[in-house]
């Protein structure tokens, strides 16, 4: 039980460092510090707890934010990318098309925009 609050102690600060600066840079060596964890314990550690790669939950919570900013404004879909914490265009597209299966244009039409 010790082990097991520690580790969702852990957990929990991982999660609250990704939803505070997802739109900035996040660091994967940033997120080890935080859960007082080498950087290779940190993603057995992350991969074990969450069944995702630390990258993989950082691009959902980048996505999801973009997700609300393509329902809720008018910004172009860059602009959106950028906001939401991707520094390239394309790699945004295609992180979008894989998780929405669809482009964020296609997806911002489809949900009523």
């Amino acid at each position: 039980p010790l082990a097991e609050a520690r580790n969702e102690q852990r957990l929990q600060q991982v999660f609250k460092y990704v939803q505070e600066d997802f739109a900035k840079g996040i660091s994967l060596r940033e997120a080890a510090q935080r859960a007082h964890l080498s950087v290779s314990a940190f993603c057995k550690f992350f991969k074990k707890a969450t069944g995702k790669t630390f990258s993989d939950y950082v691009n959902e919570a980048r996505i999801t934010h973009a997700c609300t900013l393509l329902l809720e404004t008018d910004k172009p879909i860059g602009m959106v990318a950028e906001a939401s914490g991707f520094e390239n265009l394309a790699y945004f597209n295609r992180v979008f098309l894989k998780k929405k299966e669809a482009t964020p244009g296609q997806w911002r039409r489809r949900v009523g925009r």
